[in-house]
Formats: structure tokens, C-alpha cells, sequence
């Protein structure tokens, strides 16, 4: 990610879709986020395949990828993916950004990556009122679970559970199939 100017969220909403749509606002600092891998983009429909499952018999929310959301004055961010649960699931599906935080928002964390950037990412979404950040390291295939001030780190053997989701287990290895 590369910061290429800063401004201000009502600067951000109003840069057209087309012109916006790989970009992120952190911080008031405009990112160019970069275009995703294969490897990324299979992860994400990995995750994504299993939540929606998962939704479609329990109802009561939505999973979906990289939707906008205004998070605060300063910050507009795309997890990869996201969960929502609940009053947060009742939103119009035709407009971005939302205007509230996912329960969950899930990150497939590449290479070019700044570990500073993910940190104020993860910082962001929990200030937010996001339940729970999922980092997804594809390069050493293990996922961190920020809920809070309590960090989770889950190796490739390990399932990944929520207490946001009763009954849902998905298998770390299954990310990465």
C-alpha cells in the first residue's frame, strides 16, 4: 500500500466509484490498496464460501467481500471480508459506504503489506466497534484473531471458531486449499 494524499472522509465519499474503488482512506492518508493475487482471491472465496453456508442455515446476517465502510471522519476501509450480524446485517444493499462496522472484518495480509498499516488497521476496526479482526498470512499460512485486547494465533493444524458464530468451524488448512 502507498499513501498518495491525504484528506478528509467527505473527500474521500465524494471521489467517484470508479475512481475510488482500490483505494483506502487510513488515517485521512489516501491508500492505493494493491490488486489482489490469486492465491489472495482464493482465500477470500474460501472464507467467504464457508460463512455464507453457514448464514444461509442459521439466517440472521450477512458475509460479504470487500465492502466499503466509513468507520470514523478519517477512515474508510475494505476488509476483505466481512461479517454482519444481527441489526448490523439491516443496511441498503445499493449503497457504500456503510455507515457502521461489521461484527467481523477478515484481512488476507500479502507480502507487500506494512506491518504498520495492518496494525492501524486492526486498531481502526476494534475502535470501530468490530467484534473481531481475522489477519490471514498467507506466506506462513496462519491466522491472528484480535477480539479485543485478547490475540489468538492459530496454526494450520487449528481450527478457526467464534463465538460471534455458534457452531461454525473452519479449519485453518481450509483457507489455504
Amino acid at each position: 500500500m502507498a499513501t498518495i494524499a491525504t484528506m478528509t472522509g467527505e473527500q474521500f465519499d465524494a471521489l467517484s466509484y470508479e475512481e475510488g474503488r482500490r483505494w483506502e482512506l487510513l488515517g485521512g492518508e489516501l491508500i492505493i490498496v494493491s490488486s489482489p493475487t490469486p492465491e489472495h482471491q482464493d482465500i477470500v472465496f474460501n472464507l467467504l464460501a464457508a460463512l455464507k453456508q453457514y448464514l444461509r442455515t442459521r439466517g440472521g446476517g450477512r458475509a460479504h467481500q470487500d465492502i466499503e465502510f466509513a468507520l470514523s471522519e478519517e477512515d474508510r476501509l475494505r476488509p476483505d471480508v466481512c461479517v454482519l450480524l444481527g441489526d448490523r446485517a439491516d443496511f441498503d444493499p445499493g449503497k457504500v459506504p456503510i455507515r457502521h462496522a461489521p461484527n467481523i472484518a477478515a484481512e488476507v495480509i500479502s507480502p507487500s503489506e506494512r506491518a504498520g498499516d495492518t496494525r492501524r488497521k486492526t486498531v481502526i476496526y476494534l475502535r470501530a466497534g468490530v467484534q473481531e479482526v481475522w489477519q490471514i498470512y498467507p506466506a506462513t499460512r496462519e491466522v491472528l484473531v484480535y477480539a479485543g485486547s485478547v490475540r489468538r494465533e492459530l496454526q494450520l493444524s487449528e481450527d478457526l471458531t467464534t463465538d460471534l458464530l455458534p457452531g461454525w468451524r473452519l479449519a485453518v488448512s481450509s483457507l489455504f486449499a
